[in-house]
């Protein structure tokens, strides 16, 4: 679809998409990019973009500041923000407050100066603020944004891009609450994590099942969040990539929705074209949309394309080293480390498959003396999850040149878990799992 519309001096704001997370947001005052992901092979070697952006830098062009939502890779890409400084220059970087903050410790440690706003940013008419969401864990990440601007007669325009959290209700009240009324809100539709393909056998008919029931979830989710902030329209977008390498026969199971499909329950989405549909504020009426799902055959030319690609470990230590690695006293170090920061206060066992055949089975409850114990698979406890992992990349997991949650993300790793329970507070304390 293709009207007639201009974007940069309007009295508006103007919402243009470019790819995944990444929009653009542009006020006669001020010129936001929010999450710009365009390196390849993100998550230790797992995520690839489809369809690609051929020339990402030249696509987002010059902005005054930039918005980066929470520390995943497919939001913050260090690499990406380099390259985007050396063609336009510096940019202030904006991020939400949280404590800890692992965004600002890691943008620190790749040399990329990042500003917390903790009140709102105003720019002549135009108001930024930054919502962070909060649960009380030490594992809080995730923000949305909220742009306001005011126009000359006294209306109030307002964007919000609630980017991909999983809200629970009190943040959909309060991010109703600081937004007010909304012309355009930009949220998550689907759900990028490991469930189901890393915990089911492929030719299991219950891969099939979960994630049509994944897929049915997110979207109740999106249901919930829409009906709480009640835009005039609503931009499902964000988490859009594809698995490569040895990880490439998991896409299909992944139970992740095409943005398209939310058009079927929602009359107020809207599917902005890739690489440069635009909407504003004032007319609400898209330059480019997208109503179709991705034709097959450009899929399955993009998974040809990333097929025998390496995952980053691979490339670190080669498989006759293996045997070298000293991963039972690197999980008791690591499980010590953990214990420390544990938020779980019940008895749940993570069980680690070694070369061997033996399983390092650690319990995640806080109230526990830390360590490992050594068991075959018939003496395995329960509550568990039992983990099977290269040994390679267990290795540059414990020693922090990778992080769990990444892994986690990145569908890196297998999982069994008996009972099948997701249980927050025990998954959370993978992420410290750590020397």
């Amino acid at each position: 679809m293709k009207t007639a519309m201009t974007s940069q001096h309007i009295e508006a704001i103007t919402v243009k998409y470019i790819y995944s997370a990444c929009i653009k947001t542009t006020t006669p005052n001020a010129t936001i990019l929010h999450d710009p992901w365009f390196s390849e092979g993100i998550y230790d070697g797992s995520w690839f973009h489809f369809p690609k952006v051929s020339d990402p830098l030249t696509s987002v062009g010059d902005c005054d500041l930039i918005y980066i939502s929470h520390i995943h890779p497919d939001h913050y890409d260090g690499d990406f923000l380099k390259s985007y400084f050396a063609k336009y220059g510096k940019k202030k970087v904006i991020i939400a407050n949280h404590t800890p903050n692992h965004l600002f410790g890691k943008m620190r440690a790749d040399g990329i100066e990042a500003t917390i706003l903790i009140e709102p940013l105003v720019i002549g008419n135009t108001a930024i603020e930054i919502l962070p969401h909060k649960t009380g864990s030490i594992s809080d990440i995730d923000s949305a944004i909220i742009v306001k601007f005011r126009d000359s007669q006294n209306r109030t325009h307002c964007i919000v891009n609630a980017n991909d959290i999983i809200f629970d209700d009190t943040m959909k009240t309060s991010l109703k609450e600081y937004a007010g009324a909304v012309d355009i809100l930009l949220c998550g539709y689907t759900g990028a994590g490991p469930y189901p393909q890393t915990y089911f056998d492929l030719n299991d008919p219950t891969i099939s099942i979960e994630a049509d029931r994944k897929r049915n979830a997110f979207f109740e989710r999106y249901k919930g969040l829409i009906a709480t902030i009640q835009a005039k329209k609503n931009i499902p977008f964000a988490g859009k990539y594809v698995l490569g390498g040895k990880l490439l026969s998991l896409n299909s199971v992944r139970g992740v929705a095409d943005p398209v499909e939310v058009l079927d329950f929602d009359p107020s989405a809207i599917v902005l074209a890739d690489n440069g549909g635009e909407i504003n504020t004032l007319t609400l009426t898209p330059t480019a949309t997208r109503t179709e799902r991705y034709r097959k055959e450009l899929l399955d030319k993009r998974l040809c394309e990333i097929e025998n690609v390496q995952m980053d470990y691979e490339r670190l230590i080669s498989e006759s080293e293996i045997h070298q690695l000293p991963l039972k006293r690197l999980l008791a170090s690591a499980a010590r480390n953990a214990i420390a920061k544990s938020e779980c206060d019940h008895d749940y066992f993570f069980c680690v498959s070694l070369p061997n055949g033996e399983y390092a089975v650690i319990n995640a409850n806080k109230n526990t003396a830390p360590g490992i114990k050594i068991a075959d698979k018939e003496s395995l406890p329960s509550p568990r999850s039992e983990v099977y992992i290269d040994p390679r990349y267990l290795f540059g997991l414990l020693t922090n040149i990778y992080h769990w949650n990444n892994a986690e993300v990145g569908s890196q790793y297998n999982t069994r878990r008996y009972p099948n329970v997701y249980d927050c507070k025990a998954q959370s304390f993978l992420n410290y799992l750590a020397i």
